[in-house]
């Protein structure tokens, strides 16, 4: 059996609850209105591919024709430039494991990714301009059981929110999503949105239904979701990352 990946989003999303409540937080600013029912999305999964010798992102990302900001940020590779082989990195909506040419024509390592903050040029526009401070609000309203860091040895990326099944999910921060499928790691129905030029991305996992798409650009407070138990884990709960050029950061330094 393959061994599960080195390389790892979000740690241990789906582990169970955490005994008692880590932080309670009565959280504003997020109405639970209902929104409009959304026929169910075709979701794609997705496959682990072991990195091999001479193999580049740029590379893995061709065979399998899935950009590379999003392989990036959901295995949190901060360098794509330095992709160690032996690891297994998740491919998002592939459906087997796909040779990967070393002869094939890449993008130059050189080049700065497109989350990078650019030497010059212009931003794309849904994502708010390069750099600078983005703010964030909350997600759902709803009660922190679990938060940012390591507790028994095991590292959490984020924090967990349980709230009223299908309450709805809003952008913490106006940006452009980049990813609307389910999630490695037992992160079932996952979102990210990147913000800040990309200097920045929030993540949305666990949902019930996804109610955007890739592309799509959504202000602060677009309902994205419905909250859920998708993926490996126990009761309704929104797990939310955010994190900046790919590494995780403790979402509670960031919000109101």
């Amino acid at each position: 059996m393959a061994r599960r990946p080195k390389i790892r989003f979000g740690g241990r999303p789906g582990g169970g609850a955490v005994g008692g409540i880590l932080l309670l937080a009565l959280v504003g600013g997020c109405s639970l209105a209902p929104t409009p029912e959304y026929p169910p999305r075709v979701e794609r999964r997705g496959v682990y591919h072991a990195v091999r010798r001479g193999e580049s992102l740029w590379r893995i990302s061709r065979a399998y024709g899935v950009g590379v900001e999003q392989i990036a940020v959901l295995n949190g590779i901060a360098n794509p430039d330095r992709l160690m082989a032996g690891v297994e990195i998740f491919i998002p909506g592939a459906d087997r494991v796909r040779a990967v040419s070393r002869r094939s024509r890449a993008v130059s390592p050189r080049k700065r990714p497109r989350w990078a903050a650019p030497a010059g040029g212009r931003p794309d526009a849904g994502d708010g301009g390069w750099g600078g401070k983005v703010d964030f609000q909350w997600p759902v309203r709803g009660k922190v059981i679990r938060r940012f860091g390591t507790r028994n040895g095991v590292k959490y990326e984020g924090i967990a929110i349980t709230a009223p099944r299908q309450s709805t999910v809003r952008a913490a921060a106006g940006g452009r999503v980049i990813f609307s499928d389910w999630g490695p790691g037992g992160l079932g129905r996952t979102v990210i949105i990147r913000h800040g030029g990309g200097e920045y991305h929030s993540i949305y996992a666990h949902n019930a239904i996804n109610l955007v798409s890739p592309g799509q650009v959504v202000k602060a407070g677009f309902p994205i979701a419905r909250l859920g138990n998708s993926g490996k884990v126990r009761g309704a709960r929104l797990h939310f990352e955010i994190r900046y050029r790919t590494r995780p950061r403790n979402p509670l330094t960031y919000l109101p």
